[in-house]
């Protein structure tokens, strides 16, 4: 047996060697005829080239090509000619959400971060930051397929993807910490002012609550994003004042989440005593901290009110409290509805990577809070889209806590109650 397998070994041996001296024979005399070849051609060209004349053996010799650049010629027409030259404010509006005005102060404090590198090619010149911003802008204002958007611009589709994530991860790093953040004990006084003003109810500096934007989802985990309305989105946790803007944000968590747990999960409720002012105002003898306002999905806190809750029939003072709660707490889902009516891309799916859909959000966000602090124009028709949009994908319904509500809060919520009872007219809640 052993000297079979001996016999076998050295037969396949023998088998290679002759293989590769085949194979360096066949290589050797390609080599050979090649270098005939050359010198039939360069005998000949000698032959025929007359003896006052310098024949240039050089691209003979060498056999080679001096390489091209291609590149696809695009129209630059719309955005040099028609955008820079002929848009006044109310196109700059209608297409990039904000006039040319707020439009280049943006560029400006972005520039640091998307100024292109210089072009040591020099086929082509770079995107320049302000075509970077505009395709951004034009990306998140509409529904527009990347390759839409470059044709547009006369870039390619895949120079979109970059500058939207260019524009948008410099949004997010740059304008973040100035554009969202809780106010400070002076600006809470003014904001609590501007609320009691409208709805009666002191120490309001904002309300909560949360929108679900539709997403693709990822197909390994696909049902965890799947909402109670049989649609795939992420939601968004938002704190919003008197003047619409966005104070806090949150956004990440699948659609399946219960919005109670969202919250029990963002940085507003681990470090509220550190987001929130300490003044108190004292309301028929109670002090009575600074106040946020969350529907019946959130639970009682001592910073947190909501309304009144129970199964039982309302007293006539619980369900007039409840009238001048809500009347506050109106300004989150206008917030929301203006929020996606500008920034479209929020409205339907955000056909991107799940997970950079975070990013987009909280860089629309950032986008809301610049155009309503400069007191932007709003279009009426936008909000006519998203009503369209909505009656086909619909926001869920209201789901009350399980929590147990928070006895301090309870007794801040009855003073307040009292208080309205007692200083102002009982109102009715009209159900339609």
């Amino acid at each position: 047996m052993e000297s079979i397998h001996s016999f076998v070994a050295v037969y396949l041996t023998t088998v290679e060697n002759m293989i590769v001296q085949c194979t360096l024979h066949v290589r050797n005399n390609l080599i050979k005829r090649r270098r005939r070849l050359k010198e039939i051609i360069l005998q000949h060209l000698l032959n025929s080239t007359p003896p006052n004349h310098l024949l240039d053996l050089g691209p003979i010799l060498q056999f080679s090509r001096e390489k091209q650049i291609w590149m696809k010629e695009r129209s630059f027409d719309w955005w040099h000619r028609i955008v820079n030259g002929h848009f006044k404010d109310e196109d700059w509006v209608e297409t990039f959400r904000m006039t040319k005005a707020i439009f280049l102060w943006l560029c400006d404090q972005l520039r640091e971060k998307l100024a292109p590198n210089l072009n040591q090619i020099g086929t082509r010149e770079p995107v320049s930051v302000e075509k970077q911003v505009a395709v951004c802008l034009y990306f998140l204002s509409s529904c527009c397929e990347y390759r839409i958007v470059g044709n547009n611009f006369g870039i390619h589709k895949a120079t979109v993807w970059k500058c939207i994530h260019k524009v948008i991860d410099a949004i997010n790093t740059e304008l973040m910490s100035s554009w969202i953040t809780m106010p400070g004990n002076d600006e809470c006084h003014e904001i609590a002012a501007a609320f009691e003003k409208k709805t009666h109810v002191p120490q309001l500096i904002g309300a909560i609550d949360g929108t679900h934007i539709p997403i693709l989802p990822p197909s390994d985990g696909y049902r965890d994003y799947i909402n109670r309305k049989g649609w795939p989105s992420m939601i968004l946790q938002a704190v919003v004042d008197n003047n619409y803007r966005f104070r806090n944000i949150y956004c990440g968590s699948p659609g399946s989440c219960h919005d109670a747990a969202v919250f029990q999960t963002s940085k507003l409720y681990k470090n509220y005593n550190l987001l929130i002012p300490k003044e108190t105002k004292t309301v028929l003898n109670v002090s009575v901290p600074y106040l946020i306002i969350g529907d019946p999905a959130y639970p009682l806190l001592e910073w947190l009110i909501k309304g009144y809750t129970k199964s039982a029939r309302l007293t006539p003072e619980e369900e007039s409290f409840n009238v001048y709660l809500n009347s506050a707490r109106v300004c989150v889902e206008i917030a929301f509805g203006r929020l996606k009516a500008r920034w479209r891309r929020l409205l339907k799916r955000i056909d991107v990577h799940y997970t950079y859909v975070p990013h987009i959000i909280s860089a629309a966000c950032i986008l809301h809070n610049i155009v309503e602090t400069r007191n932007e124009t709003f279009l009426s028709a936008w909000e006519h889209a998203v009503t369209d949009v909505q009656a086909e994908i619909q926001q869920l319904e209201l789901t009350r806590t399980r929590n147990l509500d928070n006895f301090v809060a309870s007794q801040i919520r009855d003073t307040l109650k009292n208080y309205l009872s007692e200083n102002f007219e009982l109102r009715r809640t009209f159900i339609t």
